[in-house]
């Protein structure tokens, strides 16, 4: 496996920035633009085709649907309906070539083509009668892209084009409203997508990512985006506040029944295996030789290897999936296990987080009773492995006072090495009829090692030396949780008046081993946990469990309305402890400053009533909670007793209105309380970073939120204009934010504390229209995002501000029959203020450029990507833009059953993880060591149905395409 080492910019072993990627991307850009160049506009009449509908004896027929599809890509221009006498007139047509449709239910389908230059009358068109009925609306729903209900936004995923062989992941990046980050996270009208339901199925759990990234698009019909509801709602009918954005993969109907999957594996050359060095300051670079050890993970050959095979039927889902792969492809969700005390540890790969290697094997499983939807069971077990290697470098610009400032130069080498294993169980049975049981379990064991070398240089913003810090600790820790719910309903009269309970446990054991060493240089003070050299053992062990018990009644109301009453007692037991021991020349050494334990019970009580009144426009739910919790804690080492009791009022509402069949509005206003966290409250000392000293705060209260949120959908069947806008808006109380304490020399000391007020709003908006006029279609995204917050530094107030904007244009050719042409561009501008510090004041501006092509030559594809990353150069001096080129070359045979496809990545060796953050205390640039430049030749083979054998990818000739 080749050694990976950090290299200051301008040595041996660095790129410079490339001037071909300018060149490149000049070159997309023409590219583009000239497939998608206008042509001259002129002002077009419009014509009426006309005509009668009738049977076969000549009996005018009343409500058939006539349909206007415009050539060559069958978009739906403009639809009508017969009268009573069977007569339809179509107008507002221009000239052009169109395809006219006639459907009714019973009859079939006609379909013929029409060339206007003039008003024409078709004459009488007879439609025959069908012996079976076949629905016609399948037909006309393969041309329209969007399906707007009251709660539901659904994409006809047929009139989306994907590449050959494309995941699910590849289908959502194709759909307005929906993001998908590099990470394979989603989002979707500006929420995190957290559940992802095949035929409203759980597949492999709650891990979106296991079914984006392993399921073949080709196998969905249908992309449905809603808000799902908790299982006491779904038993009550009354929204509880809980529900997650959920993404339902409709399949196909052939993939609903017999297998389906593909097996797939691929070695390639190692072209460049350690990638371009991020780059850091001066000072630190001086110190490297730290840092010149080698980083093993994901070295050597590279390699692909996945397996995903299907067995659906009516009542049974079973799927098995796999994969190894060392080229950052993970294809699950890390989760929350790794992260100890509330500090992630451990965690990494995927997108541009280093150099990943990984493994995974998962079984799924579920199967309906009885053929209804009454009594199932839905189970799966997923093993996972993940080591990551990462080279970052981090410049910040600190607050450390009243016009006092500071740069940082910071370059880390992390190893980490994962393992988890995953069982969850999700079943419902019907003991009578009204009569209900619901179980919910999950478990889940993992292990985490870390091994990170830290180096950190600090200036004030002069220019003067202040502080030099190297930090190298390892951590073994592991974790073991679970949980499990059960939720019980009752009807107790044919009125629909029900009982409804539910309890609920959570529990989780997790144990950690440091190592730590650490040397600071300079004029260092030596307050508690702190000296010039620090070598130290550090064992952490806590154990949580939550448990609460909730009983309700609801009771119908005349006006389709229901009202909930319900009581609720919960708690939350926590204990940690944490020994620190000295390392000397005697050996282990108790510390007993750092060494500590600490305890603490929060219990509550809650009680309230929701309404919830629907129709066939909307829904209406007014809900009102009252809590009173109560905080018992104690601090071993000190025999210090903390007890703190709350009373909250929590109301809640939520409106949804249908318009009308296009236009969707929703609004949403809840209020929560956020306790502190254990690693907020309990007084241990973090001293892993030993310029950044961290102690909890016992005394911290509550935090109480109200948030409102805002959704507008609309999409016109006729123009097939589309527009999804949101807005959040959130106000924090007592908010929980740090002070700190910072000395001459820039050392800090940080403790959470309540202070005032902030608050927060995020919005955004998605727009897309056809282009009919130049064959194309253009999507518009704007992003907002505004955050205030306060802070203390050495005891001043400091308020800070954020605001940022994300403008994004996209353009690509309609009619995809013999290729696929997408260029865009997205722009970022960023303004950060301080009121304690001006002169720390910046406003900054990154972009992206980017173009894709695909090109269908009979059984070949040709495909490639340009990706141009630019970055601000006034906010950290000069630095490196980042292009990332790959194309791809494929050919399907054995009647395209089986594809052989070479893949060439990262052509230009540029590939770089660079990433930007605001805080109230400090803005930075972080850049990581990413894979870079290596070609694969890869095979397929197509495992079942014909129809889900990759062809020629989704969106065939005829069909709607964006």
């Amino acid at each position: 496996m080749k050694r990976l080492t950090l290299t200051r910019p301008g040595s041996a072993g660095s790129v410079p920035p490339a001037r071909p990627a300018l060149v490149l991307a000049l070159l997309a850009g023409g590219l583009v633009f000239g497939v998608l160049s206008p042509r001259p506009v002129q002002a077009q009449a419009e014509y009426t085709v006309s005509g009668v509908i009738a049977d076969t004896a000549g009996a005018g027929l009343n409500g058939a649907m006539v349909v206007a599809l415009a050539k060559p890509d069958s978009v739906l221009t403009r639809f009508t309906t017969t009268n009573g006498d069977g007569v339809f007139a179509l107008g507002g047509l221009g000239p052009g070539e169109y395809i006219l449709q006639i459907t009714l239910l019973g009859h079939g389908t006609i379909r013929q083509d029409l060339s206007l230059t003039g008003d024409v009358n078709v004459g009488t068109i007879n439609l025959e009668v069908m012996a079976v009925e076949m629905d016609p609306l399948v037909i006309t729903l393969d041309h329209v892209p969007f399906l707007n209900r009251r709660d539901t936004l659904g994409y006809n995923a047929l009139a989306f084009r994907t590449r050959p062989n494309a995941t699910v992941e590849d289908l959502l990046r194709q759909m307005p409203g929906i993001e998908v980050e590099t990470d394979g996270s989603i989002t979707a009208q500006g929420e995190e997508v957290e559940n992802v339901l095949v035929d409203g199925r759980e597949f492999f759990g709650s891990d979106p990512k296991i079914a984006t990234q392993n399921l073949p698009a080709d196998a969905v019909e249908r992309v449905e985006v809603y808000d799902k509801e908790s299982d006491m709602a779904e038993f009550t009918g009354i929204a509880d506040g809980e529900e997650e954005r959920t993404i339902n993969l409709e399949l196909k109907e052939e993939a609903r029944s017999g297998y389906f999957g593909r097996t797939s594996g691929g070695l390639g050359a190692d072209m460049d295996n350690a990638s371009v060095s991020p780059g850091f300051g001066e000072s630190v670079a001086q110190r490297l030789p730290t840092l010149s050890e080698s980083g093993t993970v994901a070295g050597g050959i590279p390699y692909a290897g996945a397996l995903s095979l299907n067995r659906f039927s009516p009542t049974t889902q079973l799927a098995l999936i796999g994969s190894a792969n060392n080229v950052n492809q993970a294809g699950f969700g890390w989760g929350d296990a790794m992260s100890f005390g509330g500090r992630d540890f451990g965690r990494g790969g995927g997108g541009d987080d280093g150099l990943t290697e990984t493994l995974s094997v998962g079984l799924n499983a579920s199967h309906d009773f009885g053929g209804n939807d009454d009594n199932w069971v839905r189970t799966s077990y997923f093993l996972s492995t993940l080591d990551n290697f990462q080279n970052e470098t981090r410049r910040q610009e600190q607050l450390l006072g009243t016009n006092a400032s500071s740069l940082v130069d910071r370059a880390t080498r992390t190893e980490t090495d994962n393992s988890r294993h995953r069982v969850n169980l999700n079943s419902q049975f019907t003991l009578s009829e009204g009569h209900e049981l619901r179980l919910r379990g999950n478990l889940n064991a993992s292990t985490s090692l870390l091994d990170r070398v830290d180096l950190q240089d600090t200036r004030s913003g002069s220019g003067q030396f202040l502080t030099f810090a190297s930090t190298n600790y390892d951590v073994d820790g592991d974790n073991l949780g679970g949980d499990a719910r059960l939720t019980w309903r009752k009807r107790l009269n044919d009125n629909g008046q029900s009982l409804v309970a539910e309890a609920r446990v959570n529990i989780s054991d997790s144990d950690r081993l440091t190592n730590l060493a650490s040397t600071i240089e300079g004029n260092v003070e030596n307050p508690r946990a702190r000296a010039g050299d620090v070598l130290q053992e550090q064992t952490n062990v806590g154990q949580t469990l939550n448990h609460s018990v909730r009983l309700s009644m609801t009771q119908p109301l005349p006006g389709r309305s229901v009202v909930e009453i319900y009581g609720e007692r919960s708690a939350t037991a926590e204990d940690e402890n944490q020994s620190v021991f000295d390392i000397g020349d005697a050996g282990r050494t108790l510390n007993p400053l750092l060494t500590s334990g600490f305890e603490r019970t929060y219990s509550y009580l809650r009680g309230g009533f929701r309404f919830n009144r629907t129709n066939e426009a909307g829904r209406l739910v007014l809900g009102l909670r009252v809590q009173g919790s109560n905080l018992e804690g104690t601090i071993l080492d000190r025999s210090e007793e903390i007890s703190n009791g709350y009373m909250h009022v929590l109301p809640n509402a939520e409106y949804r209105i249908q318009v009308d069949d296009t236009r969707t509005l929703q609004f949403r206003y809840s209020t929560s309380t956020r306790e502190p966290r254990m690693t907020d409250l309990q007084p241990f000392v973090d001293n892993r970073d030993p310029l950044r000293i961290r102690v909890g705060n016992p005394d911290l209260r509550p935090e109480y939120t109200h948030r409102l949120r805002t959704e507008y959908r609309f999409f016109d069947t006729f123009s097939f204009v589309n527009l999804f806008t949101w807005a959040n808006v959130s106000v924090t109380t007592n908010d929980i934010t740090q002070a700190r304490t910072v000395t001459e020399r820039g050392l800090q000391t940080i403790s959470p504390v309540n202070l005032g007020q902030s608050w927060s709003a995020n919005g955004g908006a998605s727009f897309g229209t056809p282009l009919r006029w130049m064959g194309g279609q253009v999507d518009l995204n704007y992003n907002l995002n505004y955050s205030h917050s306060n802070e203390f530094v050495n005891q001043i107030e400091n308020r800070s501000r954020s605001l940022s904007h994300t403008v994004g244009v996209e353009l690509e050719n309609r009619a995809k029959e013999d290729y696929d042409v997408r260029g865009g561009a997205k722009f970022t501008f960023s303004d950060v203020t301080y009121s304690l510090n001006e002169e720390l004041n910046e406003d900054y501006l990154n972009s992206t450029l980017y173009g894709s092509a695909d090109v269908y030559l009979g059984p070949w594809t040709l495909a490639t990507e340009l990706q141009y990353r630019l970055y601000d150069q006034d906010l950290f001096g000069p630095g490196r833009n980042v292009a990332l080129w790959e194309a791809s070359l494929r050919r399907l045979i054995l009647d395209d059953r089986a594809e052989i496809r070479l893949v060439a990545f990262d052509l230009l060796g540029q590939n770089q993880g660079v990433t930007y953050t605001n805080s109230p205390g400090f803005i930075q640039e972080r850049r990581v060591e990413s894979l870079t430049q290596y070609v694969m030749l890869n095979f397929t083979w197509y495992l079942g149905s014909q129809a889900m054998a990759g062809g020629g990818g989704r969106g065939g000739g005829g069909r709607f395409r964006r």
